[in-house]
Parts: structure tokens; sequence; C-alpha cells
């Protein structure tokens, strides 16, 4: 085929599929340990010293300054707000904390509070999903910088290293097998048997003196060597590389017209169709308004040749929703 500067002229017609390079990938980047993640955190605070863009009608605001001067020794029967703003405080914490170690902690206004510029936190207790209290929060809210965000509603912000911690998490990731060994379970980030099975040959390669199967809900169990220390032996599991066995997926992003594809989807034979746009053949007058891709073709492909011919975004998102509809594109389409 040859390609003319045509509105929209696209050539169809593909070479067959093209074998992509399988690049290795260590396994720290596909799986984690179970039990070691990290854990989140909430409360709720006030946010004073606002100029006067704080909660003006917030009953639970005006309360939560009653009670806040009464523990200071305080009595005021009818506080001012609009120079507060109630607030919820969340933060995620790290698998390994330790007190007195310093964290960010994000800020949300909860009422009618126009602004946080300005404002400080006063200090606040934040608790973990079982109602223990891990953090203790204070500091000036800022936002994120950029001339893009001048024009922002401040009503969200974060306090950089405002969090002071105030009870440590130790992970619990070793368990006990039924013989009384110890034992971790790898959990891939996201599951496949292909992927599985070529990890845990990978491991039993590695770790001779280990025992290691496929256990329940699609973690893989490994019995930790003994001879060697244990953050040896999870930095060597972590170190090892597989090659992954990845979905066939095409991520289209309509706002920017972002399409993100691997090499690895390939698309049936199918005829295409669409107003206004136009095929010509090679050593031939003759204009089509339809095409045949043929089979084996990839999106790859595809998208390379409509975007060198000049191809409208739109009409490439269209093409690929209507060849999924159709059943001739295998792949997961996900569009955002």
């Amino acid at each position: 085929m040859k390609l003319t500067r045509i509105a929209f002229t696209i050539i169809f017609t593909m070479a067959a599929f093209q074998m992509y390079a399988e690049i290795p990938v260590k396994v720290r980047n596909l799986s984690f340990i179970d039990g070691y993640k990290p854990n989140q955190a909430y409360g709720y605070g006030l946010v004073v010293g606002l100029q006067g863009t704080g909660d003006s009608k917030s009953v639970l605001t005006k309360n939560s300054l009653k009670n806040l001067f009464a523990s200071m020794g305080l009595q005021e029967s009818n506080p001012v707000t609009k120079n507060t703003a109630a607030v919820i405080i969340s933060a995620t914490l790290p698998p390994n904390l330790r007190i007195g170690e310093k964290i960010d902690v994000s800020v949300s206004s909860v009422g009618d509070a126009k602004s946080l510029s300005g404002g400080i936190l006063v200090q606040s207790p934040l608790k973990g999903g079982d109602g223990l209290i891990y953090v203790v929060a204070q500091g000036k809210v800022s936002f994120p910088s950029g001339e893009n965000m001048r024009s922002a509603v401040k009503t969200a912000g974060i306090i950089t290293g405002g969090g002071v911690v105030e009870k440590e998490i130790k992970p619990d990731f070793v368990f006990k097998t039924a013989d009384n060994k110890d034992f971790i379970y790898l959990v891939l980030n996201k599951w496949d048997y292909s992927t599985a099975d070529k990890l845990i040959k990978a491991l039993k390669l590695k770790l001779k003196n280990s025992e290691i199967n496929l256990a329940e809900n699609g973690r893989i169990s490994i019995t930790i060597d003994t001879a060697v220390p244990l953050s040896e032996f999870i930095s060597n599991i972590e170190n090892i590389e597989v090659i992954p066995d990845t979905r066939a997926t095409v991520v289209i992003n309509e706002k920017d017209g972002t399409i993100v594809t691997g090499g690895n989807v390939a698309i049936s034979e199918a005829m295409v169709s669409r107003r206004g746009m136009i095929v010509q053949i090679e050593k031939s007058d003759k204009k089509l308004s339809a095409s045949i891709i043929k089979e084996s073709t990839t999106v790859k492909d595809l998208v390379e040749s409509l975007n060198a011919v000049g191809a409208n975004t739109d009409d490439i998102i269209s093409i690929l929703k209507a060849l999924k509809d159709s059943g001739a594109l295998h792949a997961d389409l996900v569009i955002k």
C-alpha cells in the first residue's frame, strides 16, 4: 500500500506478529512478603489561625473548640469558628515504624471552610485499624507548589514531617509449619499461574535448602534456611530474576489521548470502515473507505501506522473500542 496525504489516510495491512524481547524482572518488583505491608492511620483535628476562611456554620467545629478550651482549663460558651476548620487527618505508615520517627500527614477539611492556607493543625492523634493511637500530628498546613495549583481550592494539604510516631509497628511475617519450621509467604502483585510457576521453579533452583510450595489463596510458601541470616535470605529471594507472563492489556487515557500497550497484544483478522478515512492501494488509483486488518497484526503495529500518517487520536481510540467489541482485539481494554 502507498500512503497519501489525504485527511485520515490510513494503512491497515501490517507485517506479521513480531517477537518482542522478554525482560527479566526481580522478585521484589513482582511480589511482596505477606504480612510485611504499609498501614493506614486516621484522626480528627482542628486547624486554627485561618484568616476568616474557616468553618462558618459547623456545629461540630464549635463543639470541638469548646472541648479544646475546656481541656486547657478555659471556658467559652460560644466560640467563633471563622478562623478554625474541622479536618480529617490521614497518613500511610511504613511496615517498620519506630517511636519518634516523623512522617507526613494529609489534612482535609470536613466543614464549609474556604481555605486552610496559613492554618496550623492543633495536636491530634491518629489511630490505626485496631483503634490504637500510633501517631500524634501537629504543624503548619502546606500545599503542592506549581503554576496549576495557584487557583486550586486549598481545602486539602499536607504537613511535612508533622506526624510523630508514638507506638511502633512490628510486622508479623514469619509463620510456623506443622513440624515447627519457620517460613514466609510470597504474594504476587498480580496473580498469574504462568508467572507463579516460573517463580517457584526459580526459587527451587536458587534456594536448595528450602521447601517451596504453592499454598492457598495464591501464596507461595518458602521455609527459611536457618543457616543464612534472615536479612540475607530475604535479600536473595528479592534479587532472583524471573520473566513474568503479563496479561495482554491496552490502556487508553481519553483525556490526553495516551495509548499504552504491551508488545504481546494481537488482533484477529477484521474489516474496518470509518467515516472520513480513506485507504489508497499501492500501484492503483483505487481508494477505499474500508480496510482489512490481517490476522496476527498487533496493536503496537496498528497504532504506530495510524500515528505515522497523522491519524486523529479520537479515530484510533474509536477503532480500538470497536475491535474490542467485535472480539478481534485479544486484550483487556482499560479506558480512563
